[in-house]
């Protein structure tokens, strides 16, 4: 459990670090969602995702009513904003991104990185 826990921290640092780093990503994302503003139920969905997904484990974020960033290696989120692009396809798959990324594949459905999308950039 805490190697998990480790490890999920790591990648949640390195998932922000690659945030700021230009990179093209043409070639390996799908077509972006239209961008419509998200509702309160999608930006709750993502709030129990963040919960669910175990992100509050690595991560700051003062929207979630519960002990969060219990690793101190995931940046704090509470002011992320991410480009929605690049968080849609790093989320679809971390290592097409980053071949040696330590952040996990969490199998997330298109609906669910809506909604971590959607809680993230509330």
């Amino acid at each position: 459990m805490r190697k998990t826990s480790f490890l999920l921290a790591i990648a949640a640092a390195l998932l922000l670090l690659a945030s700021f780093l230009p990179l093209s990503l043409a070639s390996t994302q799908a077509p972006a969602s239209p961008t419509a503003a998200p509702t309160p139920d999608l930006i709750q969905t993502g709030h129990d995702l963040f919960l669910a997904q175990g992100c509050a484990t690595c991560h700051r974020h003062y929207g979630v009513d519960a002990e969060t960033g219990l690793i101190t290696i995931g940046p704090n989120l509470t002011n992320y904003e991410p480009d929605p692009d690049f968080l849609r396809a790093w989320l679809r798959n971390p290592t097409d991104l980053r071949p040696n990324t330590e952040m996990p594949n969490l199998n997330l459905s298109e609906d669910e990185i809506e909604a971590l999308l959607a809680f993230l950039m509330q």
